[in-house]
């Protein structure tokens, strides 16, 4: 590839694809939309929510769906050429993106320009796509290397980063940036980009970090790729993408992915190394056509195939588990049962086992409900009450249940708790009928329900017994009317406020800690002993509800799950009065490196007792990260944990789904959380397997030893089959491989391997015994 004559040369978009900036991207100048007369129109950004006023440009690295307002103006878009366009489609917002195409969004405020250019086209009418090679935006740092003094904005925060700064950080600031997760970062060395995002970097010697939060960490996020040139002078941070930092790009995700490759045939891990091989070969193939290519357009399209195919080559170099939870979050919005099947057809690419399914929602619960009747409210959520789901009728729930189970995954029903509305949805219909049932705020003297002062959210008022009653009764229906396997319980605390924004203060509450006190709330003194046991009992209160949740729930399903999802915080410290009642723990790790996602997982297990299953909530999906980051994301997360739970199926991107499928999440997994002996057996079967495939064949294990122990660990697969396991015997596997390793009868990486996994065992096995009643 001769660069020096592609550098400022027109190029299709499409060529771009992945490597274009995903978020929040400004758009250059000449980027433009040419319609088959020849007329154009300028692009306002890429992946860009904010549609207003300009013309927008969604990909299938954004999401399966614009996300936009559905009062947009939007013309869908599938590709025929490197350059070229068919008109599919022209509708309002929130379109689907096609995997081969794009999305044209102007939001319903917008100019005359806009709005005509996207009428006038027709569908079946051919457009083409131009933007230049080079990319460039600056944007002055608040400071390098800051400190308490230097920077008095920062001076409160982690790393002394304010809100909305840009901060550099050199190698003179430390070993690492010091900062919290709520922001975005990326790593130079020798003035190219090759680590984004994440929070307390590591500062390299051979380079800095830039590290963003609210608009600066959008402006990072929106403008950065790995191979970006990253410049710093006189504080002002200039950021380039051009051919070589496409090169770069391409050359890096090989080099990646021959390390990966290189370290599962060292290390004896079980692969699909013929595609991995295949998958390598071809992107050297399409870098060496690229570097003979003279066309500018020809050669970046190479650049982008030979990137995509290195990145799955290191997709298929990775271990593929075979017990683990692989959850997904998704609040359905199908109307259909091809709507259903269509989502769940994507979850099952990806890889996962689990749906939590978001079964009540802003007061509805989703399905139609005998409960709801009884108590004179709403009987289904207006979403779906004229679905048409099938032999399911209206019932979403049950179609959603029916169709998980044809493709191997089960449904948690995930629920809102307290929380029934939103101010904009106005007063939620539980509070139409019952308005004495609604949790009050000390600010509010009006007598009426009223959304809480911060968060806009309308809350249930658990303290009161007819309150714990409804909702008791509404998840027994959930649990004893459908096979779901477990309880989601979110929003199960009333929010975490001040005396002034306590809640606790409606005449049912008031009245009720009257009796077992003797004093009205409202006489209640700040900072006293006084207000310190009314906020103690409400907080009881909470915790009876949720005890009493624990004993409906397992008295008809011993093995149902009840999950919790605390925030980092105050919310996680209050889970942990409930460590006799849930079963699994799901850290939310904002994050997006292994460090910071380690960090929640390890602070959350503090609080919890010494055997509590946990999966790691992450968010891949919802901060739209491109599809390398939501595979290294997974790994994090299920390092030290018996798996994932991703937020949420309504960001997924198409990419993101393709690679999950392709790497971690290839083979299919037992869930450990529901069926923890089945998932000892899988994981047994699965290591007697690889011993005899892979370990001994390849001399990385003693035959004589490998073979006794494949036969007691078949005895166990049995045992396990059978209900009859127990930890002693698991134990024994952990003394053969002790033995093993003091006579170097196999590897020491296969050591820790095979004893990593005993561990689990031990722990799913006792975890069967505390939760299950095993």
């Amino acid at each position: 590839m001769n660069k020096r004559n592609v550098v400022g040369t027109a190029l299709s978009l499409t060529l771009l694809g992945s490597l274009l900036p995903m978020q929040g991207a400004a758009a250059e100048e000449v980027m433009k939309v040419i319609d088959a007369s020849g007329d154009e129109m300028r692009v306002g950004g890429i992946n860009k929510l904010a549609n207003q006023q300009q013309l927008i440009i969604f990909n299938d690295q954004f999401s399966y769906y614009t996300e936009t307002n559905p009062a947009s103006t939007e013309v869908v878009l599938e590709k025929v050429g490197i350059n070229t366009y068919t008109v599919a489609e022209k509708r309002g917002g929130n379109s689907p993106i096609p995997e081969n195409g794009l999305v044209l969004s102007t939001g319903k405020d917008t100019t005359e320009a806009v709005a005509s250019f996207l009428r006038q086209l027709e569908v079946g009418e051919r457009v083409m796509l131009e933007e230049p090679v080079v990319k460039q935006e600056e944007r002055t740092a608040n400071a390098v290397d800051p400190t308490r003094t230097s920077n008095p904005d920062g001076a409160p925060f982690d790393g002394f980063r304010g809100p909305d700064q840009l901060i550099v950080y050199t190698p003179a600031f430390g070993e690492s940036t010091k900062t919290n997760v709520y922001g975005y970062e990326i790593t130079v060395e020798d003035g190219y980009v090759t680590k984004l995002g994440g929070g307390n970097s590591s500062i390299p010697d051979n380079g800095f970090v830039v590290s963003g939060h609210g608009v600066s960490s959008a402006f990072l996020s929106g403008n950065s790729i790995i191979g970006a040139k990253v410049d710093v002078t006189d504080g002002v941070v200039t950021i380039t993408q051009d051919v070589d930092s496409y090169a770069f790009q391409s050359e890096k995700a090989i080099e990646k992915a021959e390390q990966s490759i290189a370290k599962a045939r060292s290390e004896w891990i079980d692969v699909p190394l013929d595609l991995a091989d295949e998958a390598l070969r071809s992107a050297r193939t399409y870098l060496d056509q690229a570097d003979g290519e003279s066309d500018p357009v020809i050669a970046l399209d190479a650049v982008r195939q030979a990137t995509q195919r290195a990145y799955d080559a290191y997709y298929y170099s990775i271990d593929s588990g075979v017990a683990e939870q692989r959850a997904v979050w998704h609040r359905p919005k199908e109307s259909t049962l091809a709507g259903v099947e269509t989502v769940l057809d994507r979850m099952e690419k990806a890889g996962f086992n689990a749906v939590y399914l978001e079964t009540t929602f802003w007061g509805y619960p989703i399905y139609p409900s005998a409960v709801q009747e009884q108590y004179g409210l709403p009987t289904q959520h207006p979403n779906f009450k004229n679905g048409d789901f099938g032999e399911h009728g209206t019932d979403i729930l049950a179609a959603y249940i029916a169709e998980a189970k044809e493709r191997g995954m089960t449904v948690h029903a995930w629920t809102d708790g307290f929380m029934v509305g939103e101010a904009s949805l106005g007063v939620p219909s539980q509070f139409k009928q019952y308005p004495e049932w609604a949790a009050v705020q000390r600010t509010n003297t009006t007598g009426q329900p009223a959304p809480d002062t911060s968060s806009r959210y309308y809350w249930l008022d658990i303290m009161q017994p007819e309150v714990q009653d409804y909702m008791l009764a509404l998840y027994e229906e959930m649990e004893s009317t459908y096979d779901i396997k477990g309880l989601n319980i979110d929003y199960m605390r009333l929010p975490h406020h001040g005396f002034d924004k306590a809640y606790g203060f409606s005449e049912p509450t008031r009245t009720l800690y009257e009796q077992v006190s003797g004093i009205d709330p409202v006489d209640l003194k700040k900072d006293t002993p006084e207000w310190g046991a009314f906020q103690a009992w409400v907080r009881e209160r909470e915790n009876e509800f949720v005890d009493k949740l624990h004993d409906v729930s397992k008295q008809n399903d011993a093995k149902f799950m009840l999950t919790a999802t605390p925030e980092p915080g105050a919310e996680e410290v209050y889970i942990s009065d409930w460590k006799e009642d849930i079963d699994a723990v799901i850290p939310q790790a904002y994050g997006h490196d292994f460090n910071s996602i380690q960090k929640t997982v390890q602070a959350s297990k503090k609080l919890m007792p010494e055997g509590t299953m946990y999966f790691t909530g992450i968010y891949s999906f919802y901060h739209h990260l491109n599809e390398g980051a939501a595979v290294d994301d997974v790994l994090s997360a299920k390092f030290g944990t018996s798996g994932v739970n991703m937020f949420a199926f309504g960001q997924a991107s198409a990419p993101s789904v393709d690679a999950l499928g392709k790497g971690p999440w290839r083979e299919t997994a037992v869930n450990p959380g529901e069926e923890p002996l089945l998932a000892i057996e899988a994981l047994l079967k699965d290591t007697r397997r690889e011993m005899n495939s892979l370990y001994m064949p390849k001399r990385a294990m003693d035959k004589k030893a490998g073979r006794a122990l494949a036969k007691e660990i078949q005895r166990l697969e049995k045992a396990a089959r059978k209900q009859s396991l127990n930890l002693e015997d698991v134990q024994r596997i952990d003394q053969s491989l002790e033995v093993m390793k003091t006579n170097k009868q196999l590897e020491p990486v296969l050591y820790d391997r095979l004893q990593s996994r005993t561990a689990d065992m031990k722990q799913w096995l006792q975890y069967a015994i505390d939760r299950q009643g095993f």
